[in-house]
């Protein structure tokens, strides 16, 4: 099959790797690609930056503002952030008595576009960093940010696997290494921890209790002056 042309279809190209722009937002809106008469259907973001107005087009766009944690209203500071990430193609074979009866080959969605306001992009840095340091306390990470439990359990999955099959110490600390840097990324992308699905659901279902204590929690009482 030939690959379109993603101007053709309303879409920039992907950028060789990730970006992050960030500006006042001004205004986002259905519109045809580049504003030509002619243009496929697209999706654009105009934003105030320091070098001036900037606007970004995108299909995904709208995604990312329907699925936005923090729903970033006109006149905000905001981050955009354009992932380098493909879909990634997974097929499914349907068997009977053991034998393959039909395939089935279909793209999972992974975030290309993230819009969020800017605060919840320093915390997904700081969470990012938090998963790449062995010396931080995990309970107290994962008590401010519950939303890293998920990612620790799967480090944990890593531990298990090279403690197991690496018998050198140094191989067993850079294969670590590259696995804390790795869900670190994913994290920042605002990717899911890759979990199974009975897993997921659970570490939903603990991240909701952990967040529902936190928003509940008194506040510190306040030392008189």
């Amino acid at each position: 099959m030939a690959n379109r042309d993603p101007h053709h279809a309303g879409e920039p190209p992907r950028p060789r790797e990730d970006r992050l722009y960030v500006g006042q937002l001004l205004e986002h809106a259905r519109a045809n690609y580049e504003f030509h008469s002619k243009g496929p259907p697209s999706y654009f973001v105009t934003l105030k930056t320091e070098h001036g107005p900037q606007t970004l087009w995108g299909k995904g766009l709208e995604r990312a503002f329907a699925e936005s944690k923090t729903k970033p209203k006109l006149g905000e500071i905001i981050g955009i952030r354009e992932n380098n990430l493909d879909p990634v193609s997974v097929v499914a074979r349907k068997q009977v008595n053991g034998v393959v009866v039909a395939t089935r080959q279909y793209d999972t969605p992974r975030p290309h576009w993230v819009v969020e306001r800017l605060d919840e992009f320093d915390r997904r840095a700081f969470g990012a960093r938090t998963l790449k340091d062995p010396t931080i306390s995990r309970r107290d990470a994962v008590v401010n940010q519950p939303d890293l439990l998920p990612f620790f359990w799967v480090l944990d999955a890593f531990k298990k696997t090279g403690d197991a099959r690496i018998k050198d110490p140094e191989r067993r600390e850079v294969f670590m290494r590259l696995a804390r840097e790795g869900l670190a990324l994913a994290f920042e992308r605002f990717e899911p921890a890759p979990l199974p699905p009975g897993a997921a659901q659970q570490a939903r279902r603990v991240m909701d209790q952990l967040e529902e204590k936190r928003s509940t929690a008194p506040a510190p009482a306040r030392t008189p002056e």
